[in-house]
């Protein structure tokens, strides 16, 4: 009976190290994440840390910026059309 409360220390001590060592690797992705994103920022001529806050004029964007944004507004109405079809086709 003894060994149960000795098992039981011994699960809880390998979990919270399982836990600490998993947030630990989520911190680092987390500064690799950022750290990408500052280097992308200041490639592309923002202040580090501006560049979700900058507010861009249309005539300001590159080319490719330009063509994504078009490529994603032809995707949500294509989507928009799917979903409208097939709320016909339910009812």
């Amino acid at each position: 009976m003894s060994a149960i409360p000795i098992l039981g220390v011994i699960f809880a001590f390998i979990i919270a190290v399982v836990y600490i060592a998993e947030s630990e690797s989520t911190k680092r992705q987390r500064n690799k994440i950022d750290a990408t994103l500052r280097s992308e920022e200041m490639a592309r001529g923002y202040n580090p840390g501006t560049y979700s806050l900058e507010s861009e004029k249309e005539e300001d964007l590159p080319e490719n910026i330009k063509r994504v944004r078009e490529r994603l507004e032809e995707g949500i109405v294509d989507l928009k059309k799917r979903i409208k079809t097939m709320d016909s086709n339910n009812n």
